[in-house]
């Protein structure tokens, strides 16, 4: 009589998020705490330069934030849900400059 057939094993489960969530993860996780510093520099941040350091640095770090993020995520096929959550991030890192970009031309007009 035959051996009796074994289920096959099953394949081994990775640790982690795979590459492109790991991504979006981490963009996701820097737009925020690129808001929270935004916050943080308009109200810290006095003087008539205050709102203008935190413009330049938002624009700049948002830049390499956003222009990192799309070099690893281009060629990636992306599910609905990756999509919202690159569109979430990108938003964030929208709203900090334009928050940001309010505050410095109030301080002009103030």
């Amino acid at each position: 009589s035959p051996p009796a057939a074994r289920p096959a094993a099953a394949a081994p489960r990775r640790k982690g998020l795979d590459p492109v969530r790991r991504v979006l993860a981490g963009y996701l996780i820097a737009a925020v705490v690129v808001g929270v510093l935004t916050l943080l520099g308009i109200a810290l941040l006095g003087g008539s330069l205050g709102p203008f350091v935190v413009l330049a640095a938002v624009v700049v770090v948002a830049g390499l934030i956003s222009r990192a993020a799309t070099a690893r995520l281009a060629g990636a096929s992306l599910t609905d849900e990756d999509r919202v959550v690159q569109t979430m991030a990108g938003g964030m890192l929208v709203i900090c400059v334009v928050l940001s970009l309010s505050s410095a031309v109030l301080a002009l007009i103030v």
